[in-house]
C-alpha cells in the first residue's frame, strides 16, 4: 500500500505532528513491509524543513505537488486537520485526521468555545464521524495506528468509504464549478459589450 503523509503547511503544524506522523509510519511499515510513503508540501522550503527533520529509519518520496492530487496517487493519507482534509475527501482517499494543539489552552478555552461534536471539516460535513479524527491533541500514536490498522484490514469498508468521501465533497466541487462558469461568462458578456 501507498502512503500519504500530509502534516500541512505551517511551520508550527510541521513542528508538532511530523515527528509522530513518521514513527506512525515506521510502525505500520514493520507490520506492512511493502509500504510506502509520500509526503507533499506546498513549496520547496517546506519540503526542505520535513526532509531536514526527518527521523532515523524513516525512508519517503518527497514532492512539491498539489494536496489532491498526491492524494489520488495513494491508497491512504494521514492528514492534518484543516482544508487539506477536505482535498484528500474529494480524490476518495480514506484517511486519518491529526491535529496537536496547546493541551493546556484547550482545557482552560478551547473546550469551552467549541461546541461542535467532530473538530474536522470532513467529519462535521458528514455529521458523523465517517473518519477518525484525533484531536484537538493526542497523547499517543498507538490508538491513531489502531485506527489506521482497523481500516487497512478491511478493504470492502475502504472502498465504501472512498465513495462516501467523493459524495460528501462532490456538491462542493460543483458549487466551486458552478461559480467558476458564472465568472467566465460575466467576463465573456463584458467582451461582447
Amino acid at each position: 500500500a501507498k502512503f500519504a503523509i500530509m502534516p500541512g503547511s505551517r511551520p508550527a503544524e510541521i513542528g508538532s505532528l511530523w515527528k509522530p506522523m513518521q514513527q506512525i509510519a515506521l510502525r505500520i511499515r514493520e507490520k506492512y513491509a511493502e509500504a510506502t510513503f509520500v509526503t507533499v508540501a506546498v513549496d520547496a522550503r517546506r519540503r526542505q524543513l520535513l526532509q531536514d527533520s526527518q527521523i532515523p529509519g524513516f525512508e519517503c518520496e518527497y514532492s512539491v505537488d498539489s494536496v489532491n492530487k498526491t492524494a489520488g496517487a495513494v491508497d491512504f493519507s494521514i492528514v492534518t486537520s484543516g482544508s487539506a482534509t477536505l482535498e484528500v475527501a474529494a480524490a476518495g482517499c480514506p484517511m486519518v485526521i491529526m491535529y496537536q494543539s496547546n493541551r493546556t489552552l484547550w482545557h482552560l478555552f478551547g473546550r469551552w468555545l467549541i461546541k461542535t461534536k467532530y473538530l474536522s471539516l470532513v467529519n462535521i460535513l458528514a455529521g458523523k464521524e465517517l473518519v477518525p479524527e484525533f484531536m484537538p491533541y493526542f497523547t499517543s500514536i498507538d490508538p491513531i495506528l489502531a485506527s489506521i490498522e482497523g481500516l487497512l484490514q478491511e478493504r470492502d469498508e475502504l472502498g465504501k468509504l472512498s465513495r462516501k468521501l467523493t459524495d460528501l465533497t462532490t456538491p462542493l466541487a460543483e458549487k466551486k464549478a458552478c461559480a467558476e462558469t458564472a465568472k467566465i461568462a460575466l467576463r465573456e458578456l463584458r467582451m461582447e459589450n
